[in-house]
């Protein structure tokens, strides 16, 4: 049912962890224009998003998820209900720490970049490492 080489799931893991951080930045950029915060692309203070980091976090949380996803595939049965109950758990722990370190001018943004980055890695990973 699913692919068996391990790197078919590394290509499809960067293509996954791609698509995840454009349309992660997308949302990020239009949110700003909504809800009228600044756009940095890069800085130092732990309460602010800036671009760069949400386009490397958005990008290695799928990449990583992919690879995760090939060992449930090779060790459980039904590695697709183990993935999302894993990634469900990731979204409620990053929703949890965004509320507690974020500027409160922030949290939406971030609650949008974790509902389209959990929602795309949920849709994403199973379907292209399918046969």
């Amino acid at each position: 049912m699913f692919k068996e080489k391990f790197l078919s799931y590394v290509k499809s893991g960067f293509i996954a962890g791609l698509m995840t951080a454009i349309v992660s930045v997308v949302i990020f950029m239009v949110s700003s224009f909504i809800f009228g915060f600044s756009i940095e692309l890069i800085g130092e203070s732990r309460d602010t998003l800036y671009v760069v980091f949400i386009l490397f976090v958005s990008f290695f949380a799928v990449f990583i998820g992919t690879i995760f996803f090939y060992l449930l595939q090779k060790f459980t049965s039904r590695p697709t209900l183990y993935f999302i109950i894993v990634v469900l758990i990731g979204f409620i722990g990053n929703t949890y720490m965004a509320e507690v370190d974020l500027l409160e001018q922030y949290k939406t943004a971030a609650h949008l970049v974790h509902v389209i980055v959990a929602g795309l890695a949920i849709y994403l990973i199973p379907r292209l490492n399918r046969k």
